[in-house]
């Protein structure tokens, strides 16, 4: 089927039109959800992803350094969509959009419209040893065994004598100080130097050693200076070692090797240095890929191809620049919602509504109480800046049960310390 036989097809109301959106993240989520009620109740919509739920990425960190619960962070995509809405857990093998074809291990999908949103993966930028040697926070599954990282760390050394071992053991590296970096740093720094420096006694806090290692001149390169000075001087209040200007250029067992042949060490390294958009193979041949990401035009529609949206961080959408826009939730999310309401206009036969990005604001965690905000030509930081980036975040959840469950595990965490079950 060419690409405009499947726009007759779409227009042509004898044989109802089969939307499948890719990957149930930022992007495909916000797709779904800004379809007008019209276009749910009469099109065949399937979602595709390989996982069965929606994770709020953001608060990663937070599940990372224990202060909240791994279910608190992901919503159930079926209870997301209506029932009448196919969802299918799989991974995609690749798309062909001569014959408006999806493959999966297990069976060939028919598509009018297709949405592609299927995300990034951590991007090591070629780094000898980083990606075997290294812990990530991309996913869920990452975040938990990143605390059990920490935890089974502080238990092996409780029991080593060896005071040499010992330091080495509690020593760990952050790679990156973006927001991601910046954001788990000062929630590890409270669960390394606060909640196990406390529950472990026989340990010497002087032994623990928290290092986050920065490329650029500052961390959170992306907010004005007075912020990125603010966020450095509180890292360093939580025992935060900071390295910037200081490029990793490998990755062993024992720490990380930099540009100056300095070898940092460090039984537990970190990477949160970057993100490389998630490939999606065309067996035809049709996707103009740049940097990884797929070309879209400024209806954010795969280049030359009409029945196909791209968005989020696959997405290389044209800007002055030619650097894209950030790879974010933000990003995604607003994609979403314009494709979403894009697709209720291809349906119509009505002209597109071209993707205006609007920057809401930039927000960072430094830890309880703490972290750095910028809105509209506005500076804030501190406690005022930790409950506004609290409240944005809690209202972006789909559901009321996961808001009042995070509310619940916050609250728990202003009088308690943060729970370190091993799971």
């Amino acid at each position: 089927m060419t690409h405009t036989r499947a726009l007759d097809r779409i227009t042509d109301k004898s044989e109802p039109s089969h939307i499948v959106i890719l990957g149930a993240g930022f992007g495909g989520v916000y797709t779904y959800t800004s379809l007008p009620r019209w276009v749910k109740k009469q099109y065949r919509i399937t979602v595709i992803d390989r996982r069965n739920h929606f994770l709020f990425t953001p608060l990663l960190p937070e599940v990372a350094g224990a202060s909240l619960d791994q279910h608190s962070i992901v919503e159930p995509i079926r209870d997301i969509i209506n029932r009448d809405v196919t969802f299918i857990q799989s991974t995609v093998i690749s798309v062909d959009t001569n014959t408006n074809t999806i493959v999966l291990p297990d069976t060939i999908i028919t598509y009018d419209i297709l949405v592609a949103g299927l995300g990034s993966k951590t991007h090591f930028f070629g780094t000898p040893g980083a990606e075997e040697h290294a812990y990530i926070l991309k996913t869920l599954d990452d975040a938990v065994h990143l605390r059990n990282r920490f935890i089974d760390t502080f238990e092996t050394a409780s029991q080593t004598t060896d005071p040499v071992e010992r330091k080495k053991l509690l020593s760990f590296v952050i790679v990156g100080a973006g927001p991601t970096g910046v954001e788990l740093a000062g929630e590890v720094s409270e669960l390394l130097f606060d909640t196990f420096v406390h529950q472990f006694g026989s340990l010497d806090i002087d032994d623990v050693t928290l290092t986050l290692v920065n490329s650029g001149d500052d961390v959170l390169s992306m907010f004005d200076l007075p912020l990125r000075q603010y966020a450095t001087r509180a890292l360093t209040r939580g025992r935060v070692v900071l390295r910037n200007n200081v490029r990793v250029t490998e990755v062993t067992p024992f720490g990380v090797v930099t540009d100056t042949g300095e070898e940092i060490s460090a039984q537990t390294v970190v990477w949160t240095a970057g993100v490389t958009a998630n490939s999606l193979t065309c067996s035809c041949g049709t996707f103009t890929v740049d940097r990884g990401r797929i070309l879209t035009d400024r209806y954010l529609r795969a280049e030359s191809i009409e029945n196909v949206f791209v968005i989020g961080d696959m997405a290389l959408f044209p800007t002055e620049d030619n650097r894209g826009l950030p790879m974010t939730a933000q990003v995604a999310k607003q994609q979403g919602q314009t494709t979403g309401k894009n697709i209720s206009r291809l349906l119509k036969g009505q002209p597109l509504y071209p993707f205006v990005y609007h920057e809401k604001g930039l927000l960072a965690s430094l830890g309880s109480f703490d972290a750095v905000a910028q809105m509209k030509g506005f500076r804030f930081k501190g406690v005022f800046a930790w409950f506004m980036w609290r409240t944005i975040y809690l209202f972006n959840f789909a559901s009321w049960k996961k808001r009042f469950k995070i509310m619940a595990d916050w609250t728990v965490n202003l009088f308690a310390r943060r729970d370190t079950t091993r799971l």
